[in-house]
C-alpha cells in the first residue's frame, strides 16, 4: 500500500475563515498569514530521505468543516502530521483530528510543535497517535520509515517506537512514554522554506496560490502590519536618518520573514524551549534563499524572527555581510540583552540593520532574576544606551508581568525603569506599551510551578479546561488572567493601571530632574508629554469615529467620553505627589474591577471556561514563592523559579512511575 503523507499547520484561533477570524484571531490578536516554517523544514528533510507530501496551510486558508471534509476526502491520506506552533492551538487540534478519526479511523496521525508540551491531554483527549517533541525533522522521518513496516494503527508494534528519540505516545502498558529528546540537524542539512512547494499546496487546497504574497509585507503600507513592531519602527524614521534613506528607497519592496538559526542558549522559566541546542543555518543555503526572495517576491528587507540572533558573533557577522551585500536591510527582533556589544551594534548597523529589539521582560531585577535571565537592569541600560550611540532604533518592549514573586513594589521598580529608558530614547509618553500578562506554557517551569500549587490542575480535564481557556485569551483582557500571584485578582488588576501612570510620572519627573531652566522643562512637557497626548486624542477620536460610525448615538458619546476622560487623566494624574497618584489609581482600578466582573459574569455565567476567573489556590499554599525564599541567596541561578519548583519536587511525592517519569521529561524541555 502506497503511503500518502499530508502535512497541515493549524491555526491558533477560529478556524472558520470568517470575518470575526479575519479580525481577531485568539490570543494572537489581528490576523496576519505568516508562512508555516516548522512544517517547510520537515518537508525539507523528508524530501531529501525519498518520502513526499502535500501541504495543506490550514492555519492562513482557515477553511470551513465543509471545505475540510472535502480536502481531506480528496487527499485520501494514510499519514497526517499536524503542526501546532502554539499551545492556542490545541482547540483546532481537538478539532481537526476529530473530523480525520471521522473520515479515516485507521490512518497515523502525528502532532508536532511546542503544544506537545501537553502531549499527555493530547493523547488521551484526543485521537492522535503519537507526538513528535522538540525538532521534527528526524523523528518524523523515522516514524514513516516505521509506518511503512505498519501502514495503519492497527498494526502498532511499541517496540519500533521506544527505539525513536523525540516521541511521547501511550505505550502498551497504557502509560505515558517519552522517549527522550529530539535529535537535531546540522548546519549543513537545514534548509530554508521552499515557497514553490507551499504555493502548490495553496492552489491544491485553497483554490488561490496568490495567497502566497501574503507572507511579505508591502513596505509602502507597513503601518499595516504590526509584526514584531515593525510599524513602531517605521513611524519613527524621521528620527534615524538612515531608516528614512532604506524607506524612502524600498517604497516599492516587500518584507519577509526569515531565520537564519534554530533554538535557544536562555533558559526563561516562562518560555518553552523544545530544541534542546541552538544550530545555525549553512551561510551558502542562506544567501541562495535570500536570491530567491529578491528575484521571485520583490523583497529588500526582512524581519530576523531567531530566538537568539548574536549568540554565534560569527553567524551574527557572516549574515549582517551577506545583508550588505544585497542591498537588503534587516531587522533582529529574538536578541538576548547580552548577545550586542557597542562594536557588534557598530558593525551591524554599518551593514544594513536598521533597528533591532530586545526581550528584557521586566525592568525589576527580582523578577529577572526569578525569569532567569541572567542579566542586570544595568545590562539593558547600557544596551539601549549603546543603540542611541549608533543610532539604531530600538522600543523597550516586551514588559512580561505575574510571574510569581511579582508585588506591587517590583511593578514600580519596573515602571521607573521602563521610563528611564523611554526618556534615554526621546520617546513621548503616548508610546508606553501595557505590559503582557504572562501564561503558564506547558513543558515550563512556570506551568509546573503553578500545578504545584493548584492555579492549574493536574488531572486530564483539568489540563485541557486550562489548554482551552488559554486559547480564549486575551492580554487585554486582564480580568481573566490566571493569577500567579500572591496578590488577589483585584489587586492585580490594579497593578495593570499602576505601571503605566507610575512610568508617566517617572517619566516627567525625569524632564524636571533633567533640565536646570524652568523654560526647558515646560517645552520638553509639552513637546514630549502634552503635545503627543493631543495627537493620540484625535487619533483616539478618529478611530472611534471610524470603527463606530454605524452605531448609535448613545455608543458613540459614551465611546468620546471614555477617551477624553482617559486623555485627561494620562495629562493630569502625573502631576500628582505619589502619596495621592498611587491611591488615586487604586480608586479607579478598583471601579473598573467593579464594573468588569459584573459584565464577565454577565457574559459567562455559568460556562465552563469561566472557572479559571476567580481561582484561588487552597492548600500547599507554603510552596508559594516568596521573597523570604528568593532572598536565600545573592546567585541568579539560584533565585530562580527553577530552583523554587525544583526543591518543591522534593517536598512532593517523588516520580515512582514511568508515566510519572514522562511527565517529568516533558515539564523538563528546557
Amino acid at each position: 500500500m502506497q503511503m500518502k503523507i499530508l502535512m497541515c499547520s493549524v491555526p491558533d484561533g477560529p478556524l472558520s475563515n470568517t470575518l470575526r477570524s479575519l479580525l481577531s484571531h485568539g490570543n494572537a490578536g489581528p490576523y496576519k498569514p505568516q508562512a508555516p516554517f516548522g512544517i517547510l523544514r520537515v518537508l525539507s528533510w523528508m524530501e531529501k530521505n525519498g518520502y513526499d507530501s502535500d501541504i495543506y496551510d490550514i492555519g492562513n486558508l482557515r477553511p470551513s468543516d465543509e471545505t475540510l471534509i472535502k480536502n481531506f476526502k480528496r487527499t485520501n491520506p494514510t499519514v497526517v502530521g499536524l503542526s501546532a506552533p502554539l499551545s492556542h492551538c490545541y482547540p483546532n487540534v481537538k478539532r481537526i483530528i476529530k473530523i480525520l478519526r471521522e473520515l479515516f479511523p485507521d490512518i497515523w496521525i502525528v502532532v508536532g510543535g511546542h503544544l506537545t508540551g501537553s502531549s499527555n491531554v493530547i493523547l488521551r483527549k484526543t485521537e492522535a497517535d503519537i507526538c513528535v517533541v522538540g525538532d521534527g525533522e528526524i523523528p518524523f522521518v523515522k516514524l514513516l520509515d516505521y509506518f511503512k513496516l505498519h501502514p495503519t494503527r492497527r498494526q502498532l508494534d511499541h517496540t519500533g517506537l521506544h527505539q525513536i528519540k523525540g516521541l511521547a505516545f501511550i505505550d502498551e502498558n497504557n502509560k505515558l512514554k517519552v522517549t527522550g529528546n529530539a535529535e537535531q540537524l546540522s548546519a549543513s542539512e537545514m534548509k530554508y522554506p521552499d515557497y514553490d512547494r507551499l504555493k502548490a499546496g495553496l492552489q491544491k487546497y485553497g483554490g488561490d496560490g496568490e495567497l502566497i504574497h501574503k507572507f511579505f509585507y508591502p513596505i509602502d503600507n507597513v503601518a499595516e502590519y504590526t509584526v514584531a513592531g515593525f510599524d513602531n519602527f517605521m513611524r519613527r524614521a524621521d528620527k534615524y536618518p538612515k531608516i528614512s534613506k532604506f524607506y524612502k528607497k524600498n517604497m516599492n519592496k516587500k518584507i519577509a520573514t526569515i531565520f537564519t538559526s534554530m533554538g535557544c542558549v536562555a533558559r526563561c522559566t516562562f518560555c518553552q524551549r523544545a530544541a534542546k541546542g541552538y544550530v545555525t543555518y549553512a551561510p551558502n543555503d542562506l544567501e541562495s534563499h535570500i536570491i530567491d526572495l529578491k528575484e521571485k517576491y520583490n523583497v529588500g528587507g526582512v524581519l530576523l524572527m531567531d530566538q537568539n540572533f548574536g549568540s554565534n558573533r560569527k553567524q551574527g557577522y557572516e549574515f549582517a555581510q551577506l545583508m550588505k551585500k544585497h542591498d537588503f536591510f534587516w531587522f533582529p527582533i529574538g536578541v538576548r540583552v547580552v548577545s550586542t556589544s557597542y562594536e557588534d551594534l557598530k558593525f551591524y548597523y554599518e551593514h544594513n540593520m536598521l533597528a533591532i529589539r530586545y526581550g528584557f521582560e521586566n525592568g525589576s531585577q527580582q523578577m529577572l532574576d526569578i525569569m532567569e535571565k541572567k542579566y542586570t537592569k544595568e545590562d539593558v541600560y547600557n544596551v539601549i544606551s549603546n543603540c542611541k550611540k549608533v543610532g539604531i532604533s530600538t522600543v523597550p518592549v516586551g514588559l512580561l508581568f505575574g510571574m510569581p514573586g511579582e508585588t506591587e513594589e517590583t511593578i514600580k521598580e519596573s515602571a521607573a525603569f521602563t521610563a528611564s529608558l523611554w526618556y534615554l530614547m526621546g520617546y513621548d509618553w503616548n508610546t508606553f506599551y501595557n505590559p503582557t500578562w504572562v501564561i503558564a506554557i506547558p513543558g515550563t517551569p512556570l506551568y509546573e510551578y503553578c500545578q504545584q500549587i493548584g492555579v492549574i490542575g493536574k488531572t486530564l480535564d483539568e489540563e485541557e479546561d486550562y489548554l482551552i481557556y488559554t486559547s480564549e485569551f486575551n492580554n487585554t483582557y486582564i480580568l481573566r488572567y490566571i493569577n500567579k500571584t500572591n496578590a488577589s485578582n483585584k489587586e492585580v488588576h490594579y497593578w495593570h493601571y499602576l505601571h503605566r501612570y507610575a512610568a508617566k510620572k517617572a517619566y516627567r519627573d525625569l524632564i524636571i530632574k533633567n533640565n536646570k531652566s524652568i523654560k526647558n522643562r515646560l517645552l520638553q512637557i509639552y513637546e514630549q508629554c502634552i503635545k503627543e497626548s493631543f495627537k493620540r486624542l484625535i487619533y483616539d477620536i478618529n478611530i472611534g469615529r471610524k470603527y463606530r460610525k454605524n452605531l448609535k448615538l448613545i455608543l458613540k458619546i459614551e465611546w468620546y467620553t471614555l477617551i477624553s476622560v482617559k486623555f485627561l487623566l494620562s495629562l493630569s494624574i502625573t502631576f500628582m505627589p505619589k502619596a495621592v497618584l498611587f491611591p488615586v489609581i487604586r480608586v479607579c482600578a478598583n471601579i473598573r474591577f467593579f464594573y468588569l466582573n459584573i459584565i464577565n459574569k454577565a457574559e459567562k455565567g455559568s460556562k465552563k471556561s469561566y472557572l479559571f476567573d476567580n481561582r484561588r489556590v487552597n492548600s500547599i499554599d507554603d510552596l508559594r514563592i516568596s521573597e523570604n525564599r528568593i532572598a536565600k541567596t545573592n546567585r541568579p541561578i539560584e533565585r530562580s523559579l527553577r530552583t523554587v519548583v525544583m526543591d518543591n519536587r522534593k517536598q512532593m511525592k517523588p516520580a515512582i512511575t514511568d508515566e510519572e517519569i514522562g511527565l517529568q521529561i516533558l515539564a523538563q524541555g528546557q
